[in-house]
């Protein structure tokens, strides 16, 4: 080897190849012994051999090959190496012969050189026929005299590269056909300062209501002018500026599409695409459009705020608990009940409100409804804010949410302790009805319609005189149990019972029956209700019978009293009639003598007063301060005198009531007494206040004379010193089933203790004395002999030196 170096230094070095190259027989080739090469073969060999970049040479016209360590791997482990070494060109490459020698052509004939990239050159190695990518060039290698004697191949097989190539434009295509499929938006945008869109899927072009083509080469805010102001672009410059992502969800869109602008919502991602180099290339956008989700939201929102409105104005106790079991939420109605605020009910828990006693059986309902996740109910009792125990009723219903996924329950609770104290009473009740329908030896019945079936209790067989337990039937044992007399007569009214319209199913009776067994005839009382479907078809009559036996028989007993005690009644009557007629005729003469005894006593009276005047007035300058008090004194006298005479004369025509009744306008006649009783009234400076008062039916001068007494006392019992206020109303009131006119008199006088409240209406009563107020004390008692004509009532109430109101109920 090293002798062949000697002789042959240009061959020196080269690796392997050098070494095959040294040792290769070459005088078999028509290229002959290196000693022989022209200086161009050797130069381009020697070169070959050294360099570490693939190179290749065809030499002359047989294209005898030399290659370089560089080189040898592109032949494959098996195959053309080291044989393509000093073989002919076409020999070595038949597959590709066809493909090449054109370019080799092509360099021979214009001596420039050729480049090709990535070109697919299909050779044989490793076994078999490869698909083997080369980047190379073919230049003219030129003899010692300048002609054309070979190419040289410069190149690099490229398969790896171009097969990463593909398969990264394959990933890029499947990529872009992901983005294309995918239901998000997808879109990229370039760092250009007008923010070009590159690309954009279909769904981002349904997003924004425009095209893809419409949108990609385009700036950003010329594609979508609705976007300015709305801040994006600002986002998009600040992602490529610092190369930091921006993320949102439910982003507010103003959008144009569909012809209008639209409010749409979306998660928006921005994404810095960073290059090779570490720099921002552009923003990749992902939008996916939650409008739906949005609306969705906020119309549970909206449904779950009106269920807080709903549930914080109803006074039915609402809760809500979650998945576990954890209260999340009482409304007003629990804080109300308990006395405690919503966030101390839910550091207590649900169970600890119940009262210790019901917990575990409350537990128990709670904790298998839990586990199926369906709905519950039962009663508890807790302590209201009072500490009083509380009946509830409570109803949860489980929650789910979307997706079907159980969320928790919502309890309902119903304040049932009214119920409970009723149910009570109920069973009490039901076992005094008990108690008395065993008492009152009750017979009860029930009728199916609809298959005809009739069950009788004993007390009922009883009645109809059965003795035997077998099944009873409506025809066998009731029909043909009714007497003969009676059958039509009671058929006829079941039928009735049986018709809603007619009878509403309301069925009473009394009958006889004729025992079937021991042929007695008793009287029944028969009380009953028949019920109805939807269709008013009778379905069910039940009822009830009584032996009635005893009682027609006193019925006919009393029957006949009062047969014999009307014929007596008859001519007591007559006997009564004629006592009236010589009543009527009492009165009149009692009358004539009223007024007879009333002028009588009135003249005498009159000729004192007079003659008393004349005398005091002819001796006046000889009376002493003693006798003309004498004098005073009589004159008093006369005057009270009349006045009494006068009342009790009044008196006397109250007692008796006039034939008819007729409409009074109480206000015509306060008006009246007023304009009587005018000089008192400016004598005291009195103010009066009249309120609309109502037209009753009465006699017309006795509620007159009524208003004359109760405003002439009011006027009269004033306090001195204090200007008399006096109020009439009238109004209209209700009492034990009857309604009343009323009217009251108010003043602020000298009132009076009301002990005396009933006292003050007898004759003659005086609570002060005379030479303060005066009066005849018989007033009040016209005035209650008055309502008393009318059917009505007078109340009083009063105070000492605060005034009293007179009230008077007439009925209507």
């Amino acid at each position: 080897m090293e002798n062949r170096t000697n002789v042959y230094p240009f061959l020196a070095g080269g690796g392997k190849m050098g070494e095959l190259t040294r040792n290769f027989d070459w005088a078999k080739t028509s290229v002959g012994t290196p000693d022989t090469w022209p200086q161009s073969l050797r130069t381009t060999v020697s070169n070959i051999l050294r360099s570490k970049f693939p190179m290749f040479l065809w030499w002359d016209t047989e294209m005898i090959q030399f290659y370089n360590d560089a080189y040898r791997p592109s032949l494959g482990n098996e195959g053309k190496h080291p044989s393509a070494l000093g073989a002919k060109g076409r020999e070595t490459w038949p597959e590709i012969w066809d493909m090449v020698s054109p370019l080799m052509e092509q360099v021979e004939v214009t001596g420039e050189a050729t480049w090709r990239e990535n070109q697919l050159v299909p050779i044989y190695r490793n076994g078999m026929l490869e698909d083997v990518y080369w980047t190379f060039s073919y230049s003219s290698v030129l003899d010692d005299d300048g002609n054309h004697r070979g190419i040289l191949v410069t190149c690099m097989e490229t398969t790896e590269n171009v097969m990463w190539q593909n398969k990264i434009e394959k990933s890029q295509q499947e990529l872009l056909q992901l983005f294309e499929e995918s239901p998000v938006a997808v879109a990229t945008i370039g760092k250009e300062e007008d923010l070009i869109f590159q690309y954009a899927n279909r769904f981002y072009g349904v997003l924004v209501g425009r095209s893809p083509d419409q949108i990609v080469g385009q700036p950003l805010l010329k594609a979508l002018p609705e976007l300015a102001d709305q801040g994006f672009d600002t986002l998009l410059h600040e992602v490529i500026r610092t190369g930091k992502p921006f993320l949102a969800n439910e982003v507010s869109v103003d959008i144009f599409r569909n012809n209008n602008i639209e409010t749409i919502f979306v998660n928006l991602a921005y994404q810095p695409r960073i290059q090779g180099d570490g720099l921002v290339a552009g923003v990749l956008v992902v939008a996916t459009d939650v409008s739906e989700q949005v609306a969705a939201r906020k119309t549970l929102e909206l449904s779950e705020a009106k269920f807080r409105l709903m549930a914080e104005s109803t006074p039915v106790l609402i809760s809500v608990s979650d998945e576990t079991g954890n209260s999340e939420y009482y409304n007003r109605a629990w804080t109300n009940l308990t006395g405690k605020s919503a966030d101390a009910l839910l550091q207590i828990g649900w169970s600890n409100i119940l009262l210790e006693e019901d917990r575990a059986h409350y537990d128990d309902i709670y904790l298998y409804a839990l586990a199926g996740t369906v709905a519950f109910n039962g009663e508890f009792r807790v302590l209201n804010a009072s500490g009083e125990v509380r009946w509830l009723l409570a109803d949860g219903v489980p929650r789910f949410d979307n997706d079907g996924k159980f969320v928790g329950y919502i309890t309902a609770c119903t304040d049932i302790t009214e119920n409970k104290i009723n149910q009570r009473q109920l069973e009490t009740a039901l076992q005094q009805v008990r108690l008395s329908k065993e008492a009152a030896e009750l017979g009860t019945f029930d009728i199916n319609v609809k298959n005809g079936t009739m069950h009788w209790d004993a007390r009922c067989r009883t009645l109809f005189g059965i003795s035997h337990n077998q099944t009873v039937s409506y025809e066998k044992d009731f029909v043909k149990g009714l007497h003969d007399s009676d059958r039509n007569r009671v058929l006829k009214v079941i039928d009735r019972a049986f018709d809603k319209a007619a009878s509403n199913g309301d069925y009473d009776i009394e009958y006889r029956t004729v025992g079937s067994n021991d042929g007695e005839v008793r009287w029944l009382r028969a009380k009953g209700k028949v019920y109805f479907d939807n269709y008013d078809k009778p379905t069910r009559f039940i009822g009830s019978v009584l032996d009635i036996t005893n009682n027609i028989s006193a019925i006919q007993k009393i029957e006949s009293l009062v047969e014999k005690r009307t014929k007596e009644l008859g001519e007591a009557n007559l006997a009564l009639q004629k006592a009236n007629r010589e009543l009527q005729r009492s009165n009149a003469h009692l009358e004539e003598f009223a007024y007879a005894a009333s002028h009588d006593l009135k003249e005498p009276v009159r000729k004192i007063h007079v003659f008393t005047t004349q005398l005091k007035e002819q001796l006046s300058a000889q009376l002493s301060e003693g006798q003309a008090k004498t004098f005073s004194r009589i004159k008093n006298a006369t005057e009270r005198m009349v006045s009494l005479i006068d009342d009790l004369l009044i008196y006397s025509h109250v007692t008796h009531r006039p034939h008819e009744m007729e409409d009074v306008d109480l206000n015509q006649k306060v008006q009246r007494v007023l304009e009587d009783l005018e000089v008192d009234i400016e004598e005291k400076g009195a103010k009066i206040h009249t309120d609309s008062l109502p037209v009753v039916k009465g006699y017309t001068r006795q509620l007159q004379q009524l208003l004359q007494n109760l405003i002439s006392n009011a006027i009269k019992y004033s306090r001195e010193d204090v200007v008399p206020d006096i109020s009439i109303v009238g109004s209209s009131v209700i009492e034990n089933g009857q309604r009343y006119q009323v009217i009251s008199v108010q003043d602020n006088g000298i009132g009076f203790d009301e002990i005396y409240a009933d006292k003050i209406f007898q004759m003659f009563t005086r609570l002060h004395n005379k030479e303060e107020y005066g009066g005849t004390g018989v007033g009040l008692s016209i005035v209650k002999k008055i309502v008393e004509n009318h059917d009505g009532f007078v109340r009083v109430k009063s105070k000492p030196l605060q005034g009293s109101i007179f009230t008077v109920f007439l009925p209507e």
